[in-house]
């Protein structure tokens, strides 16, 4: 541990304890939901049945935690304020784009700030990571390094983490999961709990301080991803109706080709594709209260049921007509 970061303060408010959250998930919706408090949605991107689960372990104010995801989503979500989020790749299968950035195993994805994070995740996604109260982070550092912290780590974005700081938050991670699963009696011990709490804000202390200096390559991406994002909003902010190739083309004021290539060169698939995704998402969505399969894709602008059972079995791995009955089921109480 770095001798600039001193140890916590011996005083504290409140007893520590700790909890164990551990869930699976066949939605990308649902999955969105079990990381709780972060605020955020998750859309489908890439074809095939969702699998995704979530092991969290909270800590008196803070939480670690490891989520996997088995198909490419788009994230966004907005931390509050006095929280501080990172997370670390421990598995990574695929492209992926992060607040404008290109992603890589190594780096250290910084979720909370003001504007919230946008997140295109690969195909396969381990990710751990730690959320934190920021005072608390705060009280672990000197004042020259809370002003670098503050400078740093206001808004969501990637940094370069620095290998083995990122290694032992890794560990540390995995250690407190693998211990809260096999002896969960110990998460009532308040010793053992304060000591986790420690070492949870050292090891976090020690990746954030270690890793400010180091700049990640932005190269030319920012641009396109600027374009596929001011796209991406235009498509999300009408949540009631879809939007077509030359209206978005309008709205975001380049040309069909522009478009094109931005979308394939970030997210590796073409705004039709994009598109066509957003809808079946939704049409999944509007299946918990649609009166019928058919009323619900008609809504979402499918005509040709046919092609759209196959777009959407292929998307979700299921027929739209088997998530119509398993939905209205779980609505009713049946």
């Amino acid at each position: 541990m770095p001798s600039s970061i001193r140890p916590l303060p011996s005083r504290r408010p409140e007893p520590f304890s700790g909890s164990l959250f551990a869930a699976s998930s066949d939605d990308a919706e649902q999955q969105a939901a079990l990381l709780r408090g972060w605020n955020q949605s998750y859309t489908q991107i890439s074809r095939g049945k969702f699998f995704g689960s979530v092991a969290e372990v909270q800590l008196g104010g803070g939480r670690l935690f490891r989520e996997f995801t088995g198909r490419s989503l788009h994230q966004s979500g907005v931390l509050p304020q006095e929280y501080f989020a990172i997370g670390l790749p421990l598995q990574m299968e695929g492209p992926a784009i992060f607040c404008g950035m290109q992603d890589d195993p190594g780096a250290m994805h910084v979720f909370s700030g003001s504007d919230g994070f946008d997140f295109y995740s690969p195909g396969e996604l381990m990710m751990a990571g730690m959320v934190v109260p920021r005072q608390a982070l705060s009280n672990l550092l000197p004042d020259c390094e809370n002003d670098l912290i503050l400078a740093t780590f206001t808004s969501a974005h990637l940094a370069q983490a620095e290998a083995t700081a990122a290694g032992a938050v890794k560990e540390f991670i995995n250690g407190v999961l693998e211990i809260s699963e096999s002896a969960p009696h110990l998460l009532g011990n308040e010793a053992i709990m304060t000591t986790l709490y420690q070492g949870m804000m050292s090891n976090l202390a020690a990746l954030v301080v270690e890793s400010s200096g180091l700049k990640p390559d932005r190269s030319g991406l920012a641009r396109r991803c600027a374009i596929v994002a001011k796209a991406k909003d235009a498509v999300l902010s009408r949540p009631d109706r879809p939007i077509c190739i030359a209206e978005l083309c309008r709205i975001v004021g380049v040309s069909r080709r522009t478009l094109q290539y931005c979308f394939q060169d970030v997210l590796d698939l073409s705004p039709a594709a994009f598109l066509r995704a957003v809808r079946l998402n939704r049409v999944r969505r509007m299946l918990r209260d649609a009166p019928s399969v058919t009323e619900a894709a008609a809504f979402w602008g499918f005509w040709h049921f046919g092609h759209f059972a196959r777009d959407y079995a292929a998307m979700f791995g299921e027929l739209p007509s088997q998530t119509h009955r398993r939905l209205r089921k779980k609505t009713s109480g049946v």
